[in-house]
């Protein structure tokens, strides 16, 4: 969890922000809940369960479902619902700056936190947005039929595989 994030006031009144009042109130709340929720990042991409924006919004499923989907309309931020990820497109440029040169260390932060995120539909075109601006050198894709990394049950111990057979040999003779 950051320790705090940035919001203009301008969020009310600018473009964005009067595109998102037009949407309603929910949208307005949701929006303001994904620049500053427990599990935002300094990217703007970033794990995120709607029944958890209902949650700590105090909406209901409903509202908190229209309010992310009010906050889609307007660009303000793209959902998946596969994978649950959300990401507010232009959160990154407003928590860290325009653009990174030179040995500025946040270069280094911004790769590391890009190279921890989970797979996801997002990974790219966040690289194409802001490779240039914060100097990034690792480009990500997504791949929805990756298969998981199932470890195999490990073998049972002779002893129990001894009682598993008394067992069954017990119940044969019931």
């Amino acid at each position: 969890m950051r320790d705090y994030s940035k919001v203009s006031p301008q969020f009310w009144f600018g473009e964005t922000g009067r595109a998102l009042r037009r949407q309603g109130k929910e949208a307005q709340l949701v929006a303001l809940y994904l620049m500053t929720c427990p599990s935002a990042n300094m990217l703007g991409l970033y794990y995120l369960p709607i029944f958890l924006i209902a949650h700590e919004t105090g909406l209901d499923m409903e509202g908190a479902s229209k309010g992310l989907a009010g906050c889609i309309a307007t660009g303000f931020c793209r959902y998946d619902e596969e994978t649950q990820m959300v990401w507010v497109c232009e959160m990154a440029k407003f928590q860290i700056a325009d653009t990174l040169t030179g040995g500025d260390l946040r270069i280094k932060g911004v790769q590391n936190a890009y190279d921890s995120l989970p797979s996801n539909p997002y990974l790219a075109p966040f690289f194409a947005r802001y490779a240039d601006a914060f100097c990034m050198s690792r480009r990500r894709g997504f791949s929805a039929s990756k298969p998981l990394h199932v470890k195999p049950l490990p073998k049972p111990l002779a002893s129990q595989e001894q009682e598993q057979e008394q067992e069954q040999e017990h119940e044969q003779d019931i």
